[in-house]
């Protein structure tokens, strides 16, 4: 089997093709060798054997033979339909947004992320490795408002004439 990577969302939706293709007839030699986002959605390519066996498109659907060509076809498909609505960052429900080259399928969380193989996964932003680091940067700037705030708070509670009154 070949080494393919996809992004985390849609690893689940990767990892059901290859099983589909692991239970094919061994004789096709059926192998997923990769895959990619083609216009937002997750496109399967694969490579078979399909030797002696006709593509018997001319005959009823319920008197054709299986036919390795129809089962990637039927994988692929799949595999499409379940990354069109399914985020690439994470593998929560999502939607396409863009079109073209720029097309994704993102969550409502992840619509900021360009790249999803790219992305670190890291939720807090590009600046900041933890949030811890990004509170302390917050704390350092605004850390006095936030005393202060808390300290004008404090005197609205202690003072019962002030009961649900504002100050303006």
């Amino acid at each position: 089997m070949s080494v393919i990577s996809v992004a985390n969302g849609w690893k689940h939706i990767l990892a059901e093709a290859v099983a589909e293709a692991a239970a094919l007839p061994e004789q096709w030699c059926f192998e997923i060798t990769r895959a990619e986002r083609v216009d937002g959605a997750l496109k399967i390519t694969a490579t078979y054997v399909s030797g002696d066996v006709p593509l018997d498109d001319h005959l009823p659907w319920d008197q054709k033979l299986p036919h390795p060509w129809r089962a990637m076809l039927r994988i692929r498909e799949a595999a499409r339909e379940k990354s069109l609505v399914t985020c690439e960052c994470c593998g929560r429900p999502g939607q396409l947004f863009d079109a073209g080259e720029n097309a994704r399928v993102r969550c409502v969380q992840h619509g900021y992320v360009v790249d999803a193989v790219d992305w670190s996964g890291n939720p807090v932003s590009y600046m900041f490795e933890s949030a811890d680091e990004a509170m302390a940067h917050f704390l350092k700037d605004y850390g006095d408002g936030i005393d202060m705030m808390q300290e004008l708070a404090s005197a609205d509670d202690e003072d019962p004439d002030n009961v649900g009154e504002t100050k303006h």
